[in-house]
């Protein structure tokens, strides 16, 4: 089946609306769109591309398609979020049980679609890679035919291994006993967050306020994830201090829109602070991304501490996803 993809420099009103209608299964990569249209001057570079692949003919298998943000420069965070509409019809919670309901035909059209636009990343790369050689005498600056994706949902991760021949490896954070790091996507609805109601009393001696510059180097050595600086500072975030200016507690909102990077420092942990912020974080910067009222988070599935507050708060657990280097020499010619 002859596939279309169409490459632009931003997100257009059909892809948003398209990915709108797959709602809440499109949330990660719609919110990326939905932040760099916001915020084009902040997080747009030469090397972003929003691909969307679809069927030449149009009313082929329920309009199945797969589109993907992409830039090459990001490494090593992440540098492309992908959807395919596969997504709204898996069930995986548990990783290691993972379901598909959908025709054999729809699925392979869906492979066939992810298959396109990773065969247009490389192309991309080999572009990225020509550039970096005529800026650059330095070998060590070129790029090595691969792809940092995030948020990958584990119905499409595993169909790229077994049926599109995709070869992945673990992020290096990832310890070489963990066989792989799945993280559960949880979802909310942040009209029915709990604790909304007292996220605004703080104990005595502490006030709220958003990251700074300085606050950086303390967030950056609390994570093993590999954060730039001038990434924190353009997200949304939500700090709690003491009066002397410390900061004890903090959250950000991803450049996906999820909840990242929440942490309480360890001796004031136990007094509801990650549940407040949670909570105050997604309320305030609900307008930063779309107002549908979807909030996510993704959590490693080891972390049950996470998972509590994420529980307790009101999320709900949705399907599995997880952080990629993919092998771009692997998924066929470019294109």
């Amino acid at each position: 089946m002859a596939i279309i993809i169409q490459d632009n420099p931003t997100p257009s009103d059909a892809l948003l609306s398209a990915l709108q209608a797959h709602l809440p299964f499109s949330l990660p990569l719609l919110r990326r769109l939905q932040f760099t249209r916001k915020f084009n001057n902040l997080c747009s570079t030469p090397s972003t591309h929003i691909l969307y692949a679809s069927p030449l003919d149009s009313n082929a298998a329920q309009d199945h398609f797969a589109a993907a943000y992409v830039d090459l420069s990001n490494g090593p965070e992440t540098e492309c979020w992908l959807y395919t509409t596969l997504e709204d019809h898996t069930e995986t919670t548990n990783p290691c049980a993972v379901s598909l309901s959908l025709p054999d035909d729809e699925a392979a059209l869906c492979d066939t679609l992810v298959q396109a636009l990773l065969r247009r990343i490389r192309a991309l790369d080999q572009q990225h890679d020509d550039r970096d050689s005529d800026n650059s005498n330095n070998n060590d600056n070129k790029r090595r035919g691969t792809l940092v994706m995030g948020s990958l949902h584990e119905a499409v991760r595993r169909r790229m291994l077994a049926k599109l021949g995709v070869r992945m490896s673990k992020t290096p954070i990832v310890p070489d006993h963990v066989e792989w790091d799945w993280c559960g996507k949880w979802l909310f609805r942040v009209e029915e967050l709990r604790h909304a109601d007292d996220e605004q009393q703080l104990p005595e001696g502490m006030s709220w306020d958003g990251v700074t510059r300085e606050d950086t180097v303390l967030v950056r050595a609390r994570t093993k994830i590999p954060r730039q600086e001038e990434t924190l500072l353009r997200l949304p975030s939500t700090v709690i201090r003491l009066d002397n200016g410390t900061p004890i507690a903090w959250a950000f909102m991803g450049l996906d829109g999820s909840l990242m990077t929440l942490h309480v420092e360890e001796e004031y942990r136990g007094q509801g602070l990650a549940k407040a912020i949670g909570c105050r974080l997604m309320r305030d910067h609900i307008k930063d991304y779309g107002e549908d009222g979807w909030r996510a988070a993704d959590v490693m599935i080891t972390n049950l501490q996470s998972q509590g507050v994420c529980k307790s708060i009101g999320g709900k657990l949705a399907w599995t996803v997880s952080w990629a280097v993919v092998d771009l020499l692997s998924v066929g010619d470019a294109m």
